[in-house]
This record gives C-alpha cells, sequence and structure tokens, in this order.
C-alpha cells in the first residue's frame, strides 16, 4: 500500500479528524509480529525529483535516518503512533502521522515543497546538529553582497554572536573570544589558517560548501582546540546529485565539478579558484599590493554494502603570493608566500545498531617573508603539521543517545626569523629580532556524551573530554538542558569547560601574516554558561542569547621591560604570562518575512571581552561592545533580487601612544644608531571611531542553454565611508628633523574604499 502526502493534503489532516484517521490507519499494516517496524518511504520534490539527504526523525525520539540519492529511506519505529517529520536545507519540512511497530509493509511518498532562499534567511533551522549552534548554507551565503565573491566567513559575522574587527581582518571572533581561539573544520579535519589576502577572504569557493555549522555557547566533545568555538564547514553532499559550476568575477575564476553514481558507486567532487587581482591590482590603484592566491578542494567517495559502508579521501590546497617587478628576479624569487595544506581520509560503517567513523588527517601550513633576493637582510619562515586522528561511535535509540571514542593529535611547529626592522610592523615589539625554535605536543583524548529525553518537554545531555598532555589529565565536562514547549518555542541552556593547546602571540595586524603560534603543554582553559531562548513561528524568527566566559590563564606575551638584552629575550622566549580574562554578554536576533517576495533580519550583540593586567581590569585588544547588523533581501521583477546588508559596532580598543623616544640599538650597540620607541599610554584606554558600512547587491537568474545563468553586482561600503582601523602613531609623531616636512596624512589607517564588482556564475 503507497499513499502520496502532500504539504496540502497534510495541512488539511489537521484540520481534519476524519481524514487525519484515514492517514493514520492508511499508514498501518495489519501485522504486529515484533514491537519495532519498519517505515519506508521515498522523498521527492515537487517535479518528482528525489530528494537526497533529508531527514527522516520520529519526533520525540532519537531515530533517524537520511534518504539516499533516490530519496529511499527506512526507520525503525517502536510500537505506537509517531508523528514524523521530514527536513532539508532548501525544503519546507512536512509532518506525518503514522503507527510504528506494526509499520514494517508500509510505504509513504512524501513531497517537499522547495523554500527559496531569500524566504529562508541567512541562518536556516537545520536537523542534527549541537545544541545552541547556527546554521549558514551555501546557498544563503550567495544573498549577502560579497567582497568580490560570496566567503562564508563574510557572510557568519551577520550572525548574533560573531564578530570581525574591521574590513581588513577576515578572522572571526565568537562570543568575546580571540581569533586564534575559533576553531575551522572541513569534514571534521581540523584546520589552521584557512583565509587568502592577509586574512581578508577565506580560502574556500564556496561553490564546494554545503553548510557552515556555527558553534559558538555548545561544542561537542568530540571537537578539541577550540576554546570559543568553531566553525564546522561541510562540502557538497555525496547523495546530492552531481552539479557543475563556473564562476568568473573580477577579483577570480573558478569551476567546480560534481559527479555522483560512477562506476562501483564513487562519486567525485572536484573544486578549484583562482585569482587574477596580482595581474591588475596595480593599474585598478597604483599603491595596492600586488597578491595572488590560488585553492582548491578535492573529494572522493566510495559507497559499498548497499549504503552501509562509506570511505572518502579529501585534499584542500591553499596558496598565497606576493609579486612585485621590482623584487622578483630570473629564478622566479617573491618574498611572501604562504600556504596550507591537507589530505584526510574518513570511513564510516553505519548499521541500525548504530554507526561508526574513523577519520585521520595531515596538515601542513607554512609563512615566508625573505627579502634577502631583493638585497636585504630580513627573512620569516613558519611551518605547523598537524596530524589528527579519531574514531566514533554514535548509537540512538527511541529516548537516549550516544556518542563515545578517542582522538590523537600530534602537531610540531617550526619557527625561524632574522627580521629586524619588520618586528613592530609584523609581530610584537616584545618579540626577538631573531629566533630559531622548533615545539612537538602530542595529545590523547577519550571523549563522549549521551543525550536522554526526560519526560514532557525536556532533554538533558552530560558529556566530557579528558585530554592527556605532557603528563597532564585535563577534564573537560559538559551539560546541557532543552525544553521544547512546542514546535516554535525552544528553551536550552549549557555549561562547559573547553581546553586549547596552542596561543599566538598576539591579534594579527591588518594586512600581515599570521604572527608565531606556540603549543602550550599545559594548555589553556575557559569556563563557559549560556542560555537561549528561540521562537520560531511560521513568518519569522526571534532568539535571545545571554553568555558568560571565564579565563583562569589566559596567555599573553610578557611585555619588554627596559634594559632587556637580545640574550636575555632570546633565552626566555616566549615568555607567556598568565591572566584572567572574562567574556560576557547577550544576543538578539530574529527575521520576519514581510510579504511573499520580501525578508528582513538582523541581529544586536552586546558583548565585552576584559583582561586583567598587573592586576588591572581593561579592554581586550578585540572588545567592541555594540554590534548591529542587518539583511534585507527584496525579490524584484523581472527574476532580480536585491539584498541591501548594513553592518555597524563599536571601534575596538588600541593603547593611545603619548609620546615618542630614541633609544640605542640593542643589537648593535656599537653602531651608535638610535631607533625610535614609542610610549604608550594606560592599555587599550582608547577606542577606534565606530564603523559603518552599507552594501548592496543584485542577483538575476534565468534558464538557458541546459544551464542556470546568474548575474550578480555589489557595490561595498555604498557610502564611501573611510572607517578607519586603526591609529598609524608614525603619522601622529611625523618628525620633521627625519622626514623634512609633514606628510600630511590622516592619522587613521582606512578600510575599504568604495568596491564595485560584478561576476556571473554558470550551473549544470
Amino acid at each position: 500500500m503507497q499513499f502520496d502526502l502532500t504539504r496540502r493534503e497534510l495541512r488539511s489532516s489537521r484540520r481534519c479528524p476524519a481524514l487525519t484517521a484515514f492517514l493514520i490507519l492508511g499508514c498501518v499494516s495489519s501485522a504486529h509480529a515484533q514491537s519495532d517496524g519498519t517505515l519506508r518511504g521515498r522523498v521527492l520534490d515537487t517535479a518528482d525529483r528525489p530528494v537526497a539527504g533529508a531527514v527522516v526523525e520520529g519526533i520525540g525520539t532519537f531515530r533517524q535516518v537520511s534518504s539516499t540519492g533516490t530519496g529511499d529511506f527506512a526507520l525503525r519505529l517502536p510500537e505506537g503512533e509517531w508523528r514524523v517529520i521530514i527536513r532539508q536545507i532548501g525544503f519546507r519540512p512536512d509532518t506525518v502521522v503514522v503507527r510504528g511497530g506494526s509499520a514494517r509493509d508500509t510505504t509513504i511518498v512524501v513531497r517537499l515543497r522547495a523554500a527559496p532562499v531569500l524566504l529562508e534567511g541567512l541562518a536556516v533551522r537545520a536537523p542534527r546538529v549541537a545544541p545552541l549552534a547556527q546554521v549558514v548554507t551555501a546557498a544563503s551565503v550567495r544573498q549577502v553582497p560579497p567582497l568580490g565573491e560570496p566567503d562564508v566567513f563574510r557572510a557568519v559575522v551577520l550572525l548574533p554572536g560573531v564578530a570581525q574587527p574591521n574590513d581588513l581582518k577576515g578572522r572571526i571572533h565568537l562570543a568575546g573570544g580571540a581569533s586564534d581561539e575559533t576553531a575551522v573544520r572541513l569534514d571534521g579535519h581540523p584546520l589552521h589558517d584557512p583565509f587568502h589576502l592577509l586574512g581578508l577572504l577565506g580560502a574556500f569557493n564556496v561553490a564546494a560548501l554545503e553548510r557552515a555549522d556555527v558553534l559558538i555557547h555548545h561544542v561537542p566533545p568530540q571537537i578539541g582546540d577550540a576554546l570559543s568555538g568553531a566553525i564546522d564547514l561541510q562540502t557538497r553532499s555525496a547523495d546530492a546529485p552531481g552539479r557543475n559550476e563556473a564562476v568568473l568575477s573580477l577579483l577570480t575564476s573558478g569551476v567546480t565539478v560534481a559527479r555522483t553514481g560512477l562506476p562501483a558507486g564513487t562519486d567525485l567532487l572536484v573544486s578549484m579558484r583562482a585569482t587574477y587581482l596580482d595581474r591588475f591590482a596595480t593599474v585598478v590603484a597604483p599603491d595596492l599590493p600586488s597578491l595572488g592566491f590560488r585553492d582548491g578542494v578535492v573529494r572522493i567517495g566510495h559507497d559499498w554494502g548497499g549504503g552501509r559502508w562509506r570511505a572518502e579521501l579529501l585534499g584542500f590546497h591553499t596558496q598565497d603570493r606576493y609579486s612585485d617587478p621590482d623584487l622578483t628576479d630570473s629564478t622566479g624569487y617573491e618574498p611572501l608566500e604562504w600556504g596550507e595544506s591537507l589530505a584526510g581520509m574518513r570511513v564510516e560503517r553505519s548499521a541500525p545498531a548504530g554507526r561508526v567513523t574513523v577519520r585521520a588527517s595531515w596538515n601542513r601550513s607554512h609563512a615566508g617573508v625573505d627579502e634577502r633576493g631583493a638585497g636585504g637582510t630580513n627573512w620569516i619562515h613558519t611551518r605547523r603539521d598537524w596530524l589528527s586522528s579519531a574514531a566514533q561511535l554514535d548509537v540512538a535509540r527511541e529516548r537516549w543517545r550516544v556518542r563515545a571514542g578517542a582522538s590523537f593529535d600530534a602537531r610540531r611547529h617550526d619557527q625561524r626569523w632574522i627580521a629586524r626592522g619588520l618586528i613592530d610592523e609584523v609581530f610584537s615589539p616584545s618579540t626577538p629580532a631573531e629566533y630559531a625554535g622548533s615545539q612537538s605536543l602530542a595529545v590523547a583524548a577519550l571523549f563522549g556524551e549521551s543525550e536522554l529525553r526526560l519526560g514532557g518537554c525536556f532533554a538533558g545531555t552530560i558529556g566530557a573530554r579528558v585530554s592527556w598532555s605532557a603528563g597532564q589529565i585535563l577534564p573537560a565536562p559538559s551539560a546541557t538542558m532543552s525544553c521544547r514547549a512546542s514546535e516554535s518555542f525552544q528553551l536550552q541552556g549549557a555549561v562547559e569547560r573547553r581546553y586549547q593547546f596552542t596561543s599566538q602571540l598576539e591579534e594579527p595586524v591588518e594586512g600581515s601574516i599570521t604572527p608565531p603560534t606556540f603549543l602550550l603543554p599545559g594548555g589553556r582553559t575557559v569556563d563557559v554558561a549560556a542560555v537561549s531562548a528561540e521562537w520560531a513561528p511560521r513568518a519569522g524568527t526571534l532568539s535571545v542569547q545571554a553568555f558568560a566566559k571565564h579565563y583562569p590563564d589566559r596567555p599573553r606575551l610578557r611585555n619588554r621591560s627596559a634594559g632587556t638584552t637580545r640574550e636575555d629575550l632570546l633565552e626566555n622566549f616566549p615568555d607567556f604570562e598568565r591572566i584572567r580574562g572574562q567574556a560576557y554578554g547577550a544576543t538578539v536576533g530574529g527575521s520576519a518575512l514581510l510579504s511573499a517576495r520580501a525578508r528582513i533580519q538582523g541581529s544586536y550583540t552586546f558583548q565585552r571581552a576584559l583582561e586583567e593586567v598587573d592586576g588591572v581590569s581593561s579592554p581586550a585588544d578585540w572588545d567592541a561592545p555594540h554590534a548591529v547588523s542587518l539583511l534585507a533581501s527584496v525579490r524584484t521583477l523581472r527574476k532580480w533580487t536585491a539584498s541591501a546588508v548594513y553592518q555597524g559596532h563599536s571601534g575596538r580598543a588600541t593603547t593611545p601612544v603619548i609620546a615618542r623616544s630614541f633609544e640605542p640599538d640593542l643589537r648593535a650597540p656599537r653602531s651608535g644608531s638610535l631607533l625610535p620607541r614609542y610610549v604608550y599610554g594606560e592599555r587599550n584606554s582608547i577606542r577606534v571611531p565606530p564603523y559603518h558600512r552599507v552594501d548592496l547587491g543584485l542577483r538575476r537568474t534565468w534558464r538557458a542553454r541546459a544551464a542556470d545563468w546568474t548575474l550578480a553586482v555589489q557595490v561595498l561600503n555604498l557610502l564611501a565611508r573611510e572607517n578607519p582601523i586603526d591609529y598609524d602613531w608614525g603619522v601622529v609623531f611625523d618628525d620633521v628633523r627625519y622626514t623634512g616636512e609633514q606628510s600630511g596624512r590622516r592619522a587613521g589607517r582606512a578600510g575599504l574604499p568604495i568596491l564595485p564588482s560584478v561576476g556571473l556564475e554558470v550551473a549544470w
């Protein structure tokens, strides 16, 4: 017996008890031999095409499965009457009523109606995500006016609790945390520093991604080394039908090829991207640096055993370079380059009893500056290797779910430099001009998490991650509690401890390479507490969150005292002092469907990031108390979609310079030369002026020659506002004795100017 359940019929069934009874009776087979039965079915869209990867879940249970590439699913349900929800990103969820136990011979067909990205909003409600998480899809990222082209890191900043300090710094701050406390993962594999153009853009072609899970207030215990949270990127689903895409913009060109149904159950995803910014940057503006980059993702998957087994190989590579005709010689010497490479594998075994996953990856990132080819003496070379592996078991039953496993990470950092004259510009004034050192660290961990339905609307989770490093055992317990009072209203709370085993010297300077990162055998700690209330009626969403974080041992590079010699600095470097810190705040976010063609969403975030240095509490370098973001999308005539974005936040804290002095060069005491040294005022006692930016984007999609064509036009910083990113103290204290005249430059370094762009996307 087969039933075709459309959305209209389901709505009618809720109003008509007789029809509801008819559907229930029709979905029940006559056999009652066992307490558990199997509900089989197929998920299609309104054009009768299979919907792959849809989650079919028994409401009030932990039993759920995903539809295959043909849309088929098989869900075991216990005896009784159950409401089953079918969800997939990009479609409106649907609900059916079935009877378990005797449903083994029941087959249903569910047709999901597509939910346009415009109506879905930037953050979507997705199944199988950690509590208090937010999800951004690749399709919704495209609705945000991009910096040249869609960038997932420039889109997630519109979510409450997520911050970027300015236009030139793409690294992410989560809930008042430092940028190096945000972990980035790709299909579960950890990455080092996946950014292009000195931190300006993310190193991912959005066409290769399906979604980004933004985990802030609760980080599942299988994810380690993420003090503030994680951005968990997922490549395009292997179950989805293959779809190719090519992108041409003023910034880059890229191509993505996806193939499913290859011989022997193999699927393939290949995505490559390269910029030609370095070819014409100086033509557009002589002051622009000649920076170029390329990146790529390759994933090969293979299914066998009727879909019970799956293996994947993943490759990821980025490469950035700085080219200068005046410095590049015939050997191809380039004074600045950096990049990252990852090779990973994953094997999954799925069965009715549960799922076992084993993964392993090797990652290497590097950065280099070399001025010797141009007659200079400065050079910097850093290399970080990360071998990561984990095994995990997931078991779900009607009222409980358990996740447990083990992981092992081995890391090595090699960092060397001779950087006289570059230290203040690239690193920290308390960094020695010469350094050569290596570090190694191994961390083993056991993790587990169990979730239980407590009856009524309540569900609770208790978990822990226990790490062993350098002879120390570091337990990190966690607990969450949630109450879903109705399908549209939910309360959640979380309390947990986290550890991280790396620390950068300081926040990266805008437009510079990543500062050296050092391994911490004893780790560093944060304790997190958060609560959330979410109301999601059919026409919109409203969420309120509050959080508090305590850092008992945040590492901070100790300031160099007067009279410190180079030998003393080298002997103790890196000399981290442990300080106390805290972050707290609250966020309000919401979206509203204004009409069938328009949606608006926005968020307000209040957060403080404070540190206690020498017994005095002061703002952290990234502290910006207030942030507002607004995104409005309107579907206009002739298939155009217009999007406008406003971003505004307080200026970040900065330390004023109150005087400039000249001191003997400690690196060459016999030379008699003097070097300028700044005399700083009270730490982070002033702020950069507030930041405001308005962006506008237009997109039009049409069908031609068996392909979908999209024209994207955008203007960033529409009001041409000069948003300063910091004070240039060298201008403030410009000395006529050295320059001959005042420069006349502004004291503040500005961010992006008004920046128009255009791009063309082709998908087939």
